[in-house]
């Protein structure tokens, strides 16, 4: 069988370059060589998918008609020996079709469905398919509505869970929890269950640490001692619950929002942490080169359009818009959020939740706001259609609109819009530009270590560009000040793209994503993600390593 990136070279989708290009990230970075082509923007899923399907044998479903209704995969999956939630796990659909069983997966070459099927299902012929991420994630999350909906209340008693909870060791076991939290800095908390004991791992500076395992037969008292603080039912283990903690801890106000999940062993609950008395979150405190900021600020200042921001969540979205909105806030300007969850309070701005579950979706809030004579909206994600155009009528009626979008790239926001069912014509005309971003951790300043220049630095910068790298690069080590981790705090790294009449026009003649791609990375002053966070790096500010970690590693498996 030839390689995948032979088979590429052949078809001429990639230049043998590309793929030395590719190889090499992936001995450093880690990761699948289809997904890293992906993601850098070498080839499409669709061509990649299309190359898989000829090397492996399997028949491509590129059309959602040709996948099975999560219902049916639901039943199937929920009545198959195998449990649910290793499906979900490995990102698998099984089904039924014509008396044959079926599947795919994210990665049908994964040794670990062979090996389970054929145990549990011997002497059965399986045919897998082959099928494109957003398509499988969405039966998976309609297979997980399904399960929830189906799941019965579970009989424990409300009682002496309440009992358990309000027992004293408990009370401060938990309380050292978030006072330990608070003072790391930490994002999250995740209490997750296992067979024989359970984890409390803490996410600091973007990374889970962990910092307590407690037998298993302890985790009913803390997780009921959670709901309890959290308002939620305690008694309630089938369903996944929302709730909330305000308090101060460690002399600072937090707002914490709760999480549980029903899993295998019990419930994954995880507490997410938001500082209110964060500090100077300024836009020039955020990471942004001076040229980036004076772009960045300049979008915010114009009389009307919208200004996108995008990235994965946790790329720290969230904390550039209220910072975005706290630099233009002079007083004289009438500005209104519309969140979900409002994460930060910010004093003389009006902030609105949004409460999917009554029908007070963004659109709904969107529609009555635009009574409230705004100069300025801050939309929390543009998540739908009805979203999107009232967001884009907003801008076009006199308004500046700031917003999210899920993309992995500054340019992909065009196109996720226009996935949307937004006219091409109207994601051009009022968009004054996108900014891509992630966060990468800073390098302890105790700790860190002066190297000399990495070739990998070189290799990933193209020759006409690498003028701007400084000389300052090094590594993270490790202290007492940065916990051994050699890292301290995170700062943003990020991708600017302002929206001209050449690339609105490439927009509205339907130009195909690398095109426009290409055509924003040729503009003079662009850098990518990449080269945005090795300027950082050659700055002494982080290291290779954590910018790759961000822009090259971590993408789905293919």
């Amino acid at each position: 069988m030839k390689r995948l990136g032979e088979l590429l070279v052949e078809r001429g989708a990639i230049q043998p370059s590309d793929l030395d290009k590719a190889l090499y990230i992936q001995r450093t970075a880690g990761g699948k060589l289809g997904a890293l082509l992906v993601r850098t923007g070498a080839i499409s899923e669709d061509v990649l998918l299309s190359t898989l399907s000829d090397q492996l044998g399997a028949v491509y479903l590129r059309d959602a008609d040709e996948l099975p209704e999560q219902i049916d995969s639901y039943r199937f999956m929920s009545e198959s020996p195998i449990k649910l939630d290793w499906f979900l796990d490995h990102a698998t659909l099984l089904w039924e079709r014509d008396g044959a069983i079926c599947c795919t997966a994210k990665d049908i070459r994964d040794h670990a469905l062979e090996e389970t099927f054929s145990y549990f299902y011997p002497g059965e012929e399986i045919t897998y398919y082959l099928a494109p991420n957003h398509q499988i994630d969405r039966i998976l999350d309609g297979v997980r509505k399904e399960r929830a909906i189906e799941d019965l209340f579970s009989g424990d008693d409300a009682k002496a869970l309440r009992e358990m909870a309000e027992e004293a060791p408990v009370i401060e076991l938990v309380n050292n929890l978030l006072s330990m939290a608070v003072d790391l800095g930490a994002s999250d908390i995740h209490v997750e269950p296992m067979e024989e004991q359970f984890v409390v791992r803490m996410r600091v500076d973007g990374v889970l640490h962990t910092h307590l395992t407690q037998p298993i037969d302890r985790f009913p008292a803390v997780a009921s001692r959670i709901k309890l603080i959290s308002g939620i039912d305690i008694a309630q283990r089938r369903l996944p619950q929302d709730g909330g903690i305000r308090e101060r801890i460690s002399g600072r106000s937090m707002d914490i929002r709760v999480s549980t999940v029903p899993c295998t062993f019990g419930e994954s609950i995880v507490l997410r942490l938001l500082d209110q008395e964060r500090g100077d979150q300024a836009l020039e405190n955020l990471g942004m080169e001076p040229d980036h900021l004076t772009t960045f600020r300049g979008w915010l200042r114009v009389s009307n359009g919208i200004v996108l921001v995008t990235g994965p969540t946790g790329s720290g979205k969230s904390t550039t818009l209220a910072a975005a909105i706290e630099d233009i806030d002079d007083g004289i300007k009438k500005i209104i959020t519309v969140e979900d969850p409002v994460e930060y309070q910010m004093p003389s701005i009006t902030q609105i939740q949004v409460h999917a579950e009554i029908g007070y979706t963004f659109a709904t809030a969107l529609r009555h706001i635009l009574r409230q004579d705004p100069d300025v909206i801050m939309i929390g994600e543009i998540r739908d259609l009805e979203t999107a155009e009232i967001a884009i009528r907003s801008a076009l009626t006199g308004h500046v609109v700031l917003s999210t979008v899920h993309t992995n790239d500054a340019v992909s926001s065009f196109t996720r819009l226009i996935d949307m069912g937004v006219e091409r014509f109207l994601v051009a005309s009022p968009t004054i530009g996108v900014q891509a971003q992630r966060l990468v951790r800073r390098v302890c300043s105790h700790c860190a270590e002066p190297i000399d220049e990495p070739a990998l630095a070189m290799e990933l910068v193209h020759a006409s560009t690498a003028h701007y790298l400084g000389d300052q690069w090094v590594r993270a080590v490790g202290c007492d000040a940065c916990q051994h981790t050699g890292y301290r705090g995170r700062m943003g790294i990020y991708e600017l793209v302002p929206i001209n009449t050449e690339l609105q026009d490439m927009i509205v003649r339907g130009a195909p994503l690398i095109e426009l791609k290409r055509f924003a990375h040729d503009e003079e002053g662009h850098r990518t993600l990449l080269q945005d966070g090795l300027l950082k790096a050659s700055q002494g500010r982080t290291t290779v390593e954590e910018v790759l970690r961000q822009t090259l590693a971590g993408v789905d498996e293919t």
